[in-house]
């Protein structure tokens, strides 16, 4: 496995201070985005993985908080493309993704409890369930006769609840798992579900604000369709640099507080924390002039 370093950001705050353009700030914020999930690689690699970088094996309790780490990085690099690719539409549907990723990850980390990462495991079943349910449902109304179709989904089903060691009936329609408005409460201040995870629920859900925003100009006499892309602009990438920092902190202490790179990492964390916050101030006094 390659040896830790320390991450130094890629422009000093002189050079900062000398951005004369947009693009400018972009290329940093993207570069900074980069080294995060470089980061978050290592991390999952340094927790997860062997020497060889083959998968460990892990339990149950494991894999809800690696698998989690696993959805971040996917979903970061999934963002970064369509940073790249000028797709800002589809970058704030991820954004909201990486949101919810963070504050599950961040929350179980928090609570650390055995019972949290059962609450979360049974929550996701819920919806199986219903399914389950309905099939049942189906198969009396036509006395007894199974589908094809219906009998792929049940073992399906079955398989999903063995596999998180949950019962068919164990699991109701109410559920002990936190709602996201609590959990990002907990782990983000009472601000973060309205103004970061609330306001993007406009891109995932294609609410007017999304159409009127993205998908349509205003004209004189009403309006035309927009079909073009918009471009990502440095306060997008904002959210998620900050959310995977944070993330980052809170595994190292949380995950990695016996490991030999511990230190190494929290530096290098304090160096992008601080650099992150100097390109915030930078480009808020830019965009003011």
């Amino acid at each position: 496995m390659e040896e830790f370093i320390i991450t130094v950001p890629k422009y000093s705050e002189v050079e900062i201070s000398e951005f004369n353009s947009n693009d400018g700030f972009m290329e940093a914020y993207v570069e900074l985005l980069k080294q995060t999930i470089e980061l978050l690689y290592r991390v999952v690699g340094l927790r997860y993985f062997d020497e060889d970088g083959i998968p460990q094996i892990i339990d149950k309790d494991e894999a809800v908080i690696g698998g989690n780490m696993t959805r971040l990085i996917k979903l970061n690099v999934s963002f970064l493309q369509n940073v790249c690719e000028r797709k800002l539409e589809i970058c704030n549907i991820i954004s909201r993704c990486i949101a919810e990723t963070y504050v599950n990850i961040k929350y179980i980390l928090i609570e650390g409890e055995e019972r949290v990462k059962r609450n979360y495991i049974k929550n996701s079943l819920i919806t199986e369930k219903e399914l389950w349910d309905t099939i049942l449902s189906n198969i009396r109304e036509n006395d007894g006769e199974v589908l094809p179709i219906e009998d792929r989904m049940q073992k399906s089903i079955q398989e999903s609840f063995e596999v998180s060691d949950f019962d068919v009936e164990e699991v109701k329609r109410s559920s002990k798992w936190k709602s996201i408005k609590s959990r990002s409460d907990k782990v983000a201040g009472e601000m973060f579900y309205s103004v970061y995870y609330g306001i993007s629920s406009h891109s995932v859900h294609g609410n007017w604000q999304d159409i009127l925003s993205h998908n349509l100009n205003k004209e004189k006499d009403g309006f035309t369709l927009n079909l073009d892309w918009k471009s990502s602009k440095p306060q997008s990438i904002d959210g998620p640099i900050g959310l995977n920092l944070d993330v980052l902190k809170i595994f190292n202490d949380k995950e990695l507080s016996n490991y030999i790179p511990h230190d190494i990492l929290k530096e290098s964390l304090k160096n992008l924390t601080k650099y992150h916050g100097c390109l915030i101030e930078s480009h808020e006094q830019w965009i003011s002039k």
